[in-house]
């Protein structure tokens, strides 16, 4: 009887155990990329600024904003918050990186849509004249509208289902993919451009709101 109750507590405990350790087990944190680094650390101030290259600076510019971004889980706040050049280099790569990646379309039905009219700004604050006029026809088209949008998100004026079931919009879309694909301006020199001519506020904005870095 005895051995039978023993043999019974045995079976029972190879049972359970596994499952306490289990369940007191520190839960798995997934492994953050380099590019999570990179935003996590990245500084920004006159010093580094000015000892780097043209390429580093666009680095320092690019994981410094979305640091700022990022803290905040890219709320509106974080963007409204940031100094005017920042939030001008942020605008022009994110308008480059979506439609790189899938054209105006995605550009519009991201994140990257609300901020449609802030980028038609940047775009004109670094002299993007080209490129200004292609992100209008664009919404010009998809809104089937002859005016500048007065909303901060161009997804709630038009369904994604419009754009993508619509043969000749679909074209008409495509051919500005096309000629944005042509590069006839270079941003990285527009933007940098841009950046030294307001560096010095930016600077004192940088000190005033994130301390030094």
């Amino acid at each position: 009887m005895k051995l039978t109750i023993f043999i019974a507590i045995i079976i029972f405990l190879r049972y359970l155990v596994p499952r306490l350790v289990d369940f007191g087990a520190p839960e798995r944190t997934e492994r953050k990329s380099e590019w999570d680094y990179r935003v996590k650390f990245a500084k920004l101030n006159k010093e580094k600024f000015e000892k780097a290259n043209q390429e580093e600076k666009e680095e320092l510019l690019y994981y410094y904003t979305h640091k700022i971004r990022k803290a905040h889980n890219y709320s509106n706040a974080s963007f409204r918050n940031m100094p005017k050049p920042l939030q001008v280099v942020w605008l022009i790569n994110e308008l480059e990186t979506e439609v790189n990646n899938g054209g105006f379309s995605q550009f519009f039905f991201n994140s990257s849509g609300r901020y449609t009219e802030e980028t038609l700004e940047a775009l004109e604050a670094i002299g993007a004249k080209h490129n200004y006029q292609l992100l209008l026809n664009a919404v010009q088209t998809v809104t089937k509208s002859n005016e500048r949008i007065k909303t901060g998100e161009i997804n709630k004026l038009i369904e994604s289902s419009d754009l993508y079931n619509h043969e000749k919009l679909e074209e008409k879309m495509y051919e500005l993919d096309e000629k944005f694909y042509e590069y006839k301006e270079d941003f990285s020199t527009l933007k940098m451009n841009y950046i030294e001519k307001y560096k010095n506020d930016l600077w004192k904005e940088l000190e005033e709101k994130y301390g030094s870095e």
